[in-house]
């Protein structure tokens, strides 16, 4: 049988793009000095912060965690600080400043994302509390599920504050409004200079141009490009004051790499710059043929012999190593088993060598077709240490793989992804199984807290990959694999919906989860999408997860229905789409196909009390300034699917406690009082079905259940409450039997 990673040839040109989880990498502690003809030693800690899947980029991470705490109102001075440190102002930024801040109020930041458009938007918020000595709260606002952006969005008694909003692009059910968000433009810019506020707009250019007029113009910032060089040199004179930027900034090398890139790609080299800094020469990478070059010459010549081989290795990782992954992998004595190695460690970081060492057979036997081979037990087959060192890697202190060449992981494994198309869907069916193999032979099964951690890695590798293809695949095979297991499953649901809210990952993944909720026939997506709307993504996105829920109500599933009533009391809390979401809810009942997940729904929405008012929200709805008021028809069809429930329902006592909760608006709320009466009454002016319990039936049992339930103290109010309905129920009732001539069944009239 051939060797199913014998190299092929490949193009692996596409530029190195990560994701950051949680963890910030930093420079080693001590010093990093080597000897002339040093050599690299046998066990080594990890002194790269590029690592694809651990590592993080210092500037990325900064936008993030300014973001969350923006979006929390609770603005962290010292990240605000940090974010004008790293900041390169681009052209036109002091010019688009003065004007917001002393004219305008109102700014519009027209540009396309990874453009540096939150960062400019952090920057100016920044400035704006700087100056103010710090007068002035900033935060962000969410936009949303509407198509506009109305004035009551801006937080009730809230002055002196400055916010900064991102417009959701466009998609399946949304479309920005153009007229009406033009003219709410207007109207909020006066609204701010009366709170002496601000805001600040992100928006694509396309929806700017397709909304804006002659009246709004003035409003869009005018702010060009930062210069590529000057952000690098902020970046590095912040995290390395020690390191020789202009030095950097002067090879030709890499200012070719900085030509034309954009803010994102740039701090994807700045971080590569860092690495390649603290690298050991035995993590270098070699200088090519033409080495004794002008060039060359100039960049050795310096207290640093070694620098010529520090630009060579960033220039080598921005290229994903594909000159170097090629050689290696044609060597004459490279196997298979170390090509499947270094692909389990690049897949697994953090995992003991032992561990990967296990895996990796696995992979290499899945990948050729046969079972495990039994001569990994003996000694004739490469050990951990040889493969470890075969794979240009070390072992670190504490028995994990750390790889010699920055971004090598994440070369290899695009590397295998394009050369090797047949063999992908074998390589993420293995992936998902890597948390429960067990290795008993190996002493290396992991414990159940290791398996989260080992699963935890693995999503927010296959949320890496998946972003960076642009393609679902990785994710939606954890989603397949791991949906039946309860520990795993909540892994994966939780890094996917850290993934719909990092800056860095969230317009692919919310792309993807609509394209999820539009699938036909795959539980485990739709679940997952299902899922994710009721979490931060819901809070954040409620326009966005009211798409997609609108799509998985469908389905016949108890969890999915379990997990759409967790969305649903979720995204009520956002006033902007109850009406969309309640209208969305009300047709779920109309619906028999959706009558299970409508009961859910509405009968969540029934049994949430406002905090204020005492009574459930779809009541509390009904007050005077309310900006939503839900029609009695329409609460009227809730209650009919609640009070018409399937055959094998196991969910009566909460209908029951709900009916109670309702009748005592009715008893304690004469302002109520007509309007609870009349919504039960029409929601079960409908026909009776011979041999079952009808909504008027049941609706009977629970008034009379309800009339004694009380404490003795309002015995009187109770009885009279309780024949008001009960003659209206009955007046529909006979009205219906005289117009269907009198057919039908009485016995289970209220």
């Amino acid at each position: 049988m051939s060797d199913p990673l014998t190299p092929q040839q490949g193009d692996a040109n596409e530029p190195v793009l990560r994701w950051p989880p949680t963890v910030e990498a930093v420079p080693p502690a001590e010093e990093t000095s080597w000897p002339d003809g040093a050599h690299g030693v046998g066990r080594v800690n990890s002194t790269f912060s590029g690592n694809v899947v651990l590592g993080e980029m210092n500037g990325v991470k900064v936008v993030n965690q300014v973001q969350a705490a923006l979006e929390h109102l609770d603005a962290d001075d010292a990240y605000l600080d940090l974010t004008l440190r790293l900041f390169a102002q681009p052209e036109g930024f002091g010019a688009a400043y003065a004007r917001w801040r002393d004219d305008r109020r109102l700014l519009v930041l027209a540009r396309e994302p990874g453009t540096g458009r939150t960062t400019i938007a952090h920057a100016l918020l920044a400035t704006l509390r700087q100056d103010s000595a710090p007068e002035v709260e900033v935060g962000a606002l969410h936009f949303g599920g509407g198509e506009t952006f109305p004035i009551d969005r801006l937080p009730a008694g809230h002055r002196r504050w400055a916010y900064v909003v991102e417009v959701p692009p466009n998609e399946e059910g949304f479309k920005l409004h153009s007229r009406n968000f033009r003219l709410t433009l207007t109207k909020l810019e006066g609204e701010l200079r009366r709170r002496e506020s601000w805001l600040i707009f992100l928006i694509s250019p396309e929806q700017w141009v397709s909304c804006a007029d002659e009246t709004v113009l003035p409003l869009a910032g005018g702010i060009g490009d930062a210069e590529p060089a000057e952000i690098v040199r902020r970046a590095l004179t912040v995290r390395e004051p020690d390191l020789d930027v202009d030095r950097w900034l002067a090879t030709e090398q890499i200012e070719g790499l900085l030509a034309q890139q954009p803010p994102t790609e740039v701090l994807d080299i700045v971080e590569l710059i860092r690495s390649a800094h603290y690298a050991h020469p035995d993590q270098l990478a070699a200088l090519p043929d033409d080495e004794e070059s002008a060039g060359h010459a100039e960049l050795t010549d310096s207290g640093d012999p070694w620098f010529a081989r520090r630009v060579q290795t960033v220039v080598e990782a921005r290229k994903n190593w594909h000159k170097q992954l090629l050689s290696w992998h044609r060597e004459r004595e490279r196997t298979s088993l170390q090509r499947s190695f270094l692909l389990a460690a690049a897949a697994l970081p953090a995992t003991p060598g032992a561990y990967v060492y296990a895996l990796a057979s696995k992979l290499d036997s899945r990948l050729r077709g046969r079972k495990q081979p039994p001569e990994l037990a003996a000694l004739s087959a490469p050990g951990v240490i040889e493969l470890v060192d075969a794979i240009q890697a070390d072992l670190s202190d504490d028995d994990t793989v750390v790889f010699r060449h920055d971004g090598w992981d994440d070369a290899a494994l695009h590397y295998f992804w394009t050369d090797r198309p047949f063999t992908r869907q074998h390589f993420l069916d293995w992936l998902a199984e890597a948390p429960t193999a067990t290795h008993r032979g190996t002493f290396e099964s992991l414990t159940s807290s290791q398996q989260q951690d080992l699963a935890g890695r693995i999503a927010r590798f296959a949320v890496h990959w998946a972003t960076r293809q642009q393609r679902p695949e990785p994710l939606a095979t954890l989603a397949a694999a791991w949906h039946g297991t309860a520990a795993l499953w909540r892994v994966f649901v939780s890094t996917l919906d850290e993934a719909a809210i990092q800056s860095s990952t969230h317009r692919y993944i919310h792309t993807m989860l609509l394209k999820w909720a539009t699938k036909k026939d795959d539980l485990p997506l739709w679940r997952a999408v299902a899922e994710v709307c009721g979490l931060e993504f819901g809070k954040r996105h409620t326009g966005k997860a009211l798409r997609r829920l609108k799509h998985v109500a469908a389905v016949t599933d108890p969890e999915i229905e379990e997990a759409v009533q967790r969305s649903v009391i979720t995204l009520w809390d956002d006033k902007s789409v109850r009406k969309t979401l309640f209208e969305m809810v009300v047709s779920w009942c109309q619906n028999p196909d959706t009558a299970s997940v409508a009961r859910r729904a509405f009968g969540a929405l029934a049994a949430k009390t406002d905090p204020d008012e005492k009574v459930s929200v779809l009541l509390a709805a009904r007050g005077a300034h309310a900006a939503f008021v839900p029609a009695t028809a329409d609460l009227a069809a809730g209650w009919t699917v609640l009070l018409t429930p399937p055959d094998d329902d196991d969910d009566d006592d909460a209908v029951t406690m709900t009916a109670y909760q309702w009748m005592d608006v009715a008893l304690r709320r004469p302002d109520l009082r007509d309007d609870v009466l009349e919504l039960l009454r029409k929601a079960v002016d409908g026909p009776e079905e011979t041999g079952r319990l009808s909504a008027r039936g049941r609706l009977g049992l629970y008034m009379h259940s309800w009339r004694k339930s009380g404490d003795g103290s309002d015995v009187g109010e109770r009885k009279d409450v309780y024949f008001r309905l009960d003659d209206l129920v009955k007046e529909d009732f006979s009205r219906l039997i005289k117009g269907v001539g009198g057919t039908g069944g009485t016995d289970n009239a209220a």
